[in-house]
C-alpha cells in the first residue's frame, strides 16, 4: 500500500493496476484507498489483463469481478470493524513481529530504525487495539 502511495505521490499521472495473488479484504480496499485504478487477481488471462489495462489508461477504475462482487457483499454486510483495520502497513508489520516475540533492538535492526520509534509504533499499536498490558 506505501509503495502505491509514495509512486502515486512522486508520480502523480502514473496509473497503478495490481495483479495479486491477495484476494481477502483488507487488501484489495486499501490497495484502492491508496489510489490503485487496478485490482486484478493472479488468475486473471490475457483478456482480462488487457481490459483492465486498456480501461484504466482510458481514465475508468477496473477491479477483477470476483473482488467486485466481494467488495459489493461487504458494504452490504453490517459492519464489524476489527479494530486492527485501524492499523497502518507498518503498524501490522511491527505488531506482528511483538507477536512473534522479537524484542524491540532486534525489529528496530530489521526494520532500520531506532528503537525509540519502535517502542511509538508499539505504544500506538497497544493504544489502537486497547491493550493494557504486555502479557
Amino acid at each position: 500500500f506505501e509503495a502505491t502511495r509514495k509512486l502515486l505521490r512522486s508520480h502523480p499521472d502514473i496509473k497503478v493496476v495490481a495483479v495479486t495473488v491477495c484476494e481477502e479484504d483488507p487488501f484489495p480496499t486499501r490497495l484502492l484507498q491508496a489510489g490503485a485504478a487496478g485490482y486484478l487477481t493472479k488468475g486473471a488471462g490475457l483478456n482480462e489483463m488487457v481490459q483492465a489495462i486498456r480501461l484504466v489508461f482510458a481514465g475508468q477504475r477496473y477491479i477483477s469481478p470476483q473482488i467486485a462482487q466481494q467488495l459489493a457483499i461487504k458494504s452490504f454486510q453490517p459492519t464489524n470493524d476489527s479494530p486492527f483495520d485501524a492499523l497502518s502497513e507498518r503498524e501490522i508489520q511491527i505488531a506482528l513481529m511483538i507477536v512473534g516475540c522479537q524484542k524491540v533492538q532486534i525489529i528496530s535492526d530489521k526494520l532500520c530504525l531506532s528503537p525509540k520509534t519502535v517502542n511509538t509504533y508499539r505504544y500506538r499499536i497497544f493504544e489502537k487495539l486497547s491493550i493494557t498490558s504486555d502479557v
